[in-house]
C-alpha cells in the first residue's frame, strides 16, 4: 500500500558521504605528531587524510585557526577506512574551523576521544566511537580552555553530527556539554550554540547509579547558564545506562526530532530553565522491566520512559509516546514535586519544582501509565508544582490510571487542564483518586485512532479542538505539517503537507546516512498527482507540467531506488514499483533544473 501527501514544494539537495568542500593542499599522513605539526601550520582549506588502514596510539592536538568558507578537514581516506585502536585520541585547543571525519575509533585506556578546548565551529562528522575501558570516561567534550579564565576562549558553534557511539559499559557520558569558568567559579558558562545531529546512540549499559548518561548539557552549578543547544534526528536504542538517557542541566535549549526506543530511563529537563522539547518519538518497543541493583545491594525496578522535568518556563509539545512501562521518575510524563524553588535556594544541586510547564498536543498510547503529577519521593519532595497547562494532549491506554496523582498529591488549581482527549480502556481508569474533569478540559471520548506504518494516527473521528494555549502558538505538528488553530488533539494533525519528521531507524542516521535539506527555491510549473492511494504495485502519476523530464524514487537515507524517464511533453506516468521495504520514501520529479518532491509512505504486502 503507498499513501500518498499533499504535494508542498521544497527542493531536496542529497549530500554524498564525502564532505563537499574546496580542497587547496592536500596530504597524507601516517602518524599522529607528523599530522599535528602538519595541521598547526596549515593553511584555510587545506586537506590532510589519514590512508585507510589501522593505526595505534595515534594521538594529536590541534591549535589551528581556519575560515568558515575554507575549513580545514582532517579525514579518512575514506569513511570507515581507517581503525584507531590503542590510546589514539584527538584533542582540539582554541582552534576553529576543523572538520573531524570518518574515523572509526576502536580504542583503549582512559582518554577522552575527541576534545574540545576552547573552541568554535569544529565539526565531528561521519565516525564511529567506541572505547574499552574501566573508568569514567567522557567520549566527546565540549567545554573550556584548562585553566584558562577568559571568556575569550569560551566554545560555541561546534557541530557532532553523523557518528556511531556504541557500546558503553562504564560512566562518563558519549558527548558532555560543558563550558567555561572564572576562577573562583562564580560566574560559569555553558559552551553555546552547538548541535548534536543525526547520531546513532546503541548499547549504553548496563545501568550505573549515576553519570552514564548518553548525552549531558551543562552541570548543577552551570545551570543557571544558556547554552542554546540543538539536539536533533538522533536515534537512541537500549541507552540504559543512567535514569537520564539525555540530562538537561542548562537554560534555553532544545531537544527536537530525535527517536527513543527501548531506553531506561527518560529525557530529563533535570536543572535550568526554558528549554523546550518538541517532536520526539519514545518507542517502549515491547522492552520487558529490568532491575537495577546498586552498591549497597539494594533493587529496584528500571522502565522505559519519557520526559521529566523540573525547573521553569519549559515547554513540551507535539512529542509521540507509545507502549512505555515507566512509573515515578520513569513515566512517560513525570511531574514529581521538588525539594526547591527556583530562585529561593542557592544549592544548584537540588530538584527545583516544575513551575509554568506547557504541556500541549502531546500524544500517549499503549503505555502502562499516562502523566504522573506529584510523586514525593518517600517525603523528600515537599514542594509542589506551580502554574502548570495542560492543553490539547491526546491519552488513551488499557492499564493502570491515565493520570496519575502520586502519593496523594494532587496539586488543585495549580495544574490547569484544557481540551485534552483522554480515553481509558481496559482496566485502565482515568484519574487515581477517581476525581474528574469539566469537559472544556478534558473530553472522555474515543479519539478514533488507526494505525498507519506502526504509528497510532488521527482519522476523521478524533476530536478537533481549538487551541487552549494563550502565550503560544504551534503552528506545526510531529510531522511538520502545518497545523491550524482548529486541529486534532495530540502529537499529530490529520493534514496533507509533505511529511518531514518520522521516527528514524538506524540507517536514517550516522556515517552512511545520506544528509538531506530543504530550500524554499522552487518552481510553481513543476506540478504532479500520485494515485492510487492504496496502491501496493505501482504508482500512476497525472497532471504533469510540461516541464517535468524525470521521475526518481529516494530512501530516507538518500539511496536512490527508482529512476525512470518521462516522455517529453507526457502528462502522466505508471510506473511499475520494485519490492521495496516498508517505510518512507520521497519521489521527486526534475524539470528543467527544478525540482518538487512529496514524501510517501511503502506498504507493500
Amino acid at each position: 500500500m503507498i499513501c500518498a501527501y499533499k504535494i508542498l514544494p521544497i527542493m531536496i539537495l542529497f549530500i554524498g558521504v564525502q564532505l563537499c568542500s574546496f580542497v587547496f593542499g592536500q596530504t597524507f599522513y601516517t602518524d599522529g605528531e607528523d599530522l599535528q605539526d602538519a595541521v598547526n601550520a596549515a593553511s584555510p582549506g587545506d586537506v590532510f587524510i589519514v590512508p585507510n588502514g589501522s593505526y595505534k596510539d595515534f594521538e594529536s592536538s590541534f591549535t589551528a585557526i581556519a575560515t568558515a568558507s575554507q575549513p580545514i578537514i582532517v579525514k579518512a581516506e575514506t569513511v570507515g577506512g581507517v581503525t584507531l585502536t590503542g590510546e589514539s585520541h584527538f584533542v582540539f585547543k582554541k582552534a576553529a574551523h576543523i572538520i573531524l571525519e570518518g574515523f572509526v575509533f576502536d580504542a583503549q585506556d582512559d582518554n577522552t576521544l575527541v576534545k574540545l578546548e576552547g573552541c568554535h565551529h569544529i565539526r565531528i562528522t561521519r565516525n564511529v566511537f567506541e572505547l574499552e575501558t574501566t573508568e569514567s570516561i567522557k567520549w566527546v567534550f565540549i567545554g573550556g580552555f584548562w585553566n584558562d579564565y577568559t571568556f575569550e576562549y569560551q566554545s560555541h558553534h561546534n557541530r557532532v553530527d553523523h557518528n556511531i557511539f556504541k557500546n558503553k559499559q562504564t560512566p562518563g557520558h558519549y558527548i558532555t556539554i560543558d563550558g567555561t569558568s572564572n576562577e573562583d567559579d562564580t560566574d560559569i558558562r555553558q559552551s553555546q550554540y552547538d548541535r548534536i545531529d543525526h547520531n546513532y546512540f546503541v548499547n549504553n549499559g548496563p545501568r550505573a547509579a549515576n553519570e552514564q548518561e548518553s548525552i549531558r548539557i551543562g552541570w548543577s552549578e552551570m545551570s543557571k547558564s544558556s547554552g542554546f543547544t540543538i539536539v536533533e534526528h538522533n536515534l537512541f536504542e537500549n541507552c540504559d545506562g543512567d535514569p537520564e538517557i539525555i540530562s538537561v542541566k542548562s537554560c534555553d535549549n532544545t531537544i527536537r526530532y530525535n527517536t527513543f526506543r527501548a531506553c531506561y530511563g527518560t529525557l530529563s529537563l533535570r536543572h535550568g530553565n526554558r528549554n523546550r522539547v518538541e517532536g520526539n518519538y519514545f518507542f517502549g518497543a515491547g522492552k520487558a522491566n529490568g532491575t537495577f541493583t546498586n552498591s549497597g545491594g539494594s533493587a529496584s525496578t528500571i522502565h522505559t520512559g519519557g520526559i521529566r522535568i523540573y525547573g521553569t518556563d519549559h515547554v513540551i509539545i507535539n512529542n509521540y509516546m507509545e507502549g512505555l512501562q515507566g512509573t515515578r521518575w520513569d513515566a512517560p510524563i513525570a511531574l514529581t514535586q521538588g525539594d526547591a524553588v527556583d530562585g529561593a535556594n542557592s544549592s544548584l544541586s537540588k530538584h527545583f519544582r516544575a513551575e509554568r510547564i506547557t504541556i500541549a498536543y502531546n500524544t500517549l498510547v499503549n503505555n502502562a501509565y499516562g502523566i504522573e503529577i506529584g510523586f514525593d519521593n518517600n517525603g523528600k519532595y515537599s514542594k509542589g508544582l506551580k502554574d502548570i497547562v495542560i492543553s490539547n494532549n491526546l491519552i488513551t491506554g488499557s492499564q493502570n490510571s491515565l493520570i496519575n496523582y502520586m502519593d496523594g498529591n494532587h496539586p488543585g488549581q495549580e495544574v490547569s487542564w484544557f481540551n485534552n482527549v483522554i480515553y481509558p480502556t481496559g482496566t485502565a481508569v482515568l484519574t487515581s483518586d477517581g476525581s474528574s474533569f469539566s469537559n472544556s478540559q478534558v473530553q472522555v471520548t474515543d479519539p478514533g485512532l488507526a494505525q498507519t506504518n506502526g504509528l497510532w494516527k488521527p482519522t476523521s473521528s478524533t476530536p478537533s479542538l481549538p487551541s487552549g494555549l494563550t502565550n503560544l502558538s504551534v503552528s506545526k505538528d510531529i510531522e511538520l505539517q502545518s497545523r491550524p488553530s482548529l486541529s486534532q488533539v495530540g502529537a499529530d494533525y490529520l493534514g496533507q503537507d509533505t511529511v518531514l519528521n518520522v521516527p528514524l531507524l538506524p540507517q536514517d542516521v550516522g556515517p552512511m546516512a545520506w544528509e538531506i535539506s530543504t530550500a524554499l527555491e522552487f518552481s510553481p510549473n513543476v506540478q504532479f498527482r500520485v494515485f492510487p492511494n492504496p496502491a501496493s504495485k505501482f504508482l500512476f502519476l497525472d497532471q504533469l507540467s510540461k516541464s517535468v523530464e524525470s521521475v526518481s524514487l529516494f530512501s530516507l537515507s538518500g539511496q536512490k531506488v527508482l529512476e525512470s524517464e518521462i516522455t517529453e511533453g507526457s502528462q502522466e506516468k505508471r510506473i511499475e514499483l520494485p519490492l521495496l521495504e516498508k517505510g518512507y520514501y520521497y519521489i521527486q520529479l526534475e524539470g528543467k533544473g527544478q525540482y518538487k518532491a512529496i514524501l510517501i509512505c511503502v506498504d507493500q504486502q
